[in-house]
């Protein structure tokens, strides 16, 4: 990726309308799904264990961390699609193996994080026994060096669903794309909290539109442009 690759920040508010206006039925369906499939399989699993169906309890619990990624795929899926198409053409859609990358994206990251948290309590630790403020300095810098890296991330599994990426392509797409564009990508961090905090207004019902604006908000991302090219700006701007 070429260093100078943007995101298009100005018109994602714009995109995500007109996407969401071509199917809006389908992209609050897959919303209700997702919301429904991240705490119905879990709590169902517990009256399951306490009636005395253990197996069948923890087999519902398993559901309830898979259902969700399965259903976040489709509706980022369904945004790349609504969304206008790039020029350069990408690999056909294979379900199966974009699940497996997701699920191999999705342990990476979290046993990089764990990772991460371990080290830096070994290392305090370790600090501690000399000095408290250096065990201090060590939780501080290795914090700010986690959530860094973590911000260096979030572009990740949208990248890997729009460009078939393999989940460490993805990682480090994302890694050069948000170091281009840190401001941007915080920019982009406050607009999608505020959304969705908006969208936990009405018993949460307004979830139900604002995680489809935040998956088409984040496929647009995916569509980046490079200054003085026509055919970045005519993928930039809705159509």
């Amino acid at each position: 990726m070429a260093p100078s690759t943007e995101l298009p920040l100005v018109t994602l508010l714009p995109r995500a309308w007109i996407g969401f206006g071509k199917a809006p039925w389908r992209c609050v369906g897959l919303a209700s799904a997702l919301l429904l499939s991240a705490i119905g399989p879990a709590l169902l699993g517990e009256d399951l264990r306490q009636l005395g169906f253990g197996w069948l309890g923890d087999l519902m619990v398993a559901a309830s961390l898979v259902l969700p990624l399965l259903l976040l795929l489709a509706l980022l899926c369904l945004a790349d699609q609504l969304l206008p198409a790039e020029s350069t053409s990408k690999p056909p859609l294979r379900w199966g193996w974009m699940l497996r990358q997701a699920t191999g994206l999705v342990l990476l990251e979290l046993l990089l994080l764990l990772g991460g948290l371990a080290l830096i309590q070994t290392l305090s630790w370790a600090a501690g026994r000399m000095s408290t403020t250096l065990a201090g300095l060590v939780v501080v810098s290795g914090g700010l060096l986690l959530l860094a890296w973590l911000f260096s991330q979030v572009l990740a599994l949208p990248l890997l669903v729009h460009h078939r990426h393999r989940a460490l392509q993805a990682m480090d797409h994302s890694r050069q794309l948000v170091r281009h564009n840190g401001l941007k990508v915080l920019a982009l961090l406050g607009l999608l909290i505020g959304i969705n905090l908006l969208g936990l207004i009405g018993a949460s019902l307004g979830l139900l539109l604002s995680l489809p604006f935040s998956a088409l908000i984040l496929m647009a991302c995916c569509r980046t442009q490079t200054p003085c090219s026509s055919v970045s700006r005519r993928n930039m701007l809705p159509t």
